[in-house]
């Protein structure tokens, strides 16, 4: 099972990939988004703003921080496709807290997103690779 794994939350994501077997899972990446992190004063306004879409007419109303953990999905999602162009992965892990793997899913390419054999929706950022590796397995 040549596979890539993602563990992630609104502000950072490590990534790992397998050859064969699970147990053989590797980190190969961790990417940091410390603006998810902050509050919405503190990046500028506490209030939601409006944007305007492509075809010109208004989004609904959105928080900073909101649009700052958007940009991280879009980010990630991003960052996955170019590992499948370079590394040619044949199945997709993807675990992380509900709302974000939403954001995340939304984002995926169609091509990328019938690779997800396993979603879990819980925050395992901080877990160990054995941990992970457990959770996967009792979750596939």
């Amino acid at each position: 099972m040549k596979a890539l794994i993602v563990v992630a939350d609104a502000a950072r994501a490590r990534v790992f990939k397998t050859v064969e077997k699970l147990a053989d899972m590797t980190e190969i990446d961790d990417l940091v988004h410390p603006e998810s992190r902050l509050r919405n004063n503190e990046l500028g306004a506490g209030t939601p703003v409006r944007s305007v879409n492509q075809k010109g007419s208004l989004q609904p109303r959105t928080f900073p921080k909101d649009h700052e953990e958007q940009t991280f999905a879009k980010k990630l999602a991003k960052h996955i496709k170019t590992l499948y162009n370079q590394l040619y992965y044949e199945e997709l892990i993807l675990i992380a807290s509900p709302r974000f793997l939403g954001m995340l899913r939304n984002e995926l390419e169609t091509t990328i997103d019938r690779l997800v054999s396993c979603t879990i929706n819980k925050d395992l950022l901080q877990a160990s690779s054995d941990e992970l590796i457990e959770y996967i397995k009792n979750n596939k």
